[in-house]
């Protein structure tokens, strides 16, 4: 005679099954749910992308009537427009200096460097422009030969502009800031009276061409 519990129900063996494949259907579920949440948060705290183009592709300097300049110094003037294409964030670009080189030259030599005297900030869909002014002193602020090419009305050409400073986005969620670097190239450095020439894009260390 056969012992009693020896072999379960066929209908506790079914329920067994029922309630492991169940399990397993909401385990799946969780791990699916988990992943869209951290999905969406890593999406939302994600830097926003600040597009910037230099305007005319080129940095204005006042004309100079003579050696030394009036005042003994050079204005340079840059006009900056910045898009935020994104509709998530409001973008502010911070402390933002300006470094310009000498691409032309082996190895490249530094030209001049200031600061933007203003931030940047873009709201979603939006446009703006900032404008820098630098008083530069010659041969401290500028080495001699850029004055006397400026003086010349040679100007420079094909120099690069790097952008330096703290690139923030702000959600509903949160704000994260990071140092982010623009380099935009080629750039003409030229007393000019107009501005016809194309815009030149300026390009974060990721997405920046690789001559710049």
């Amino acid at each position: 005679m056969p012992e009693q519990g020896s072999k379960a129900p066929s209908w506790w063996r079914r329920f067994r099954w029922l309630y492991a494949a169940r399990c397993t259907v909401a385990c799946v579920v969780t791990l699916v749910a988990v992943a869209v949440i951290v999905r969406a948060v890593v999406v939302m705290l994600r830097p926003e992308k600040l597009q910037l183009k230099l305007a005319g592709g080129r940095v204005a300097v006042d004309y100079i009537p003579s050696l030394p300049p009036p005042r003994n110094v050079v204005v340079f003037r840059v006009l900056l427009r910045a898009n935020n294409p994104g509709g998530r964030a409001t973008i502010v670009y911070a402390n933002v200096t300006v470094r310009l080189t000498d691409a032309s030259a082996g190895p490249a030599a530094t030209i001049t460097e200031f600061d933007l005297p203003q931030r940047i900030d873009v709201a979603q869909r939006m446009a703006h422009e900032a404008t820098a002014v630098a008083e530069l002193e010659p041969g401290e602020d500028l080495p001699m030969r850029y004055v006397r090419t400026l003086y010349e009305g040679r100007g420079v050409a094909g120099a690069e502009m790097e952008l330096s400073g703290v690139l923030s986005t702000h959600t509903a969620m949160a704000t994260t800031s990071v140092l982010t670097t623009y380099y935009c190239w080629p750039v003409t450095i030229a007393v000019v009276a107009g501005d016809s020439a194309a815009d030149v894009p300026c390009f974060d260390k990721l997405d920046a061409p690789a001559h710049v």
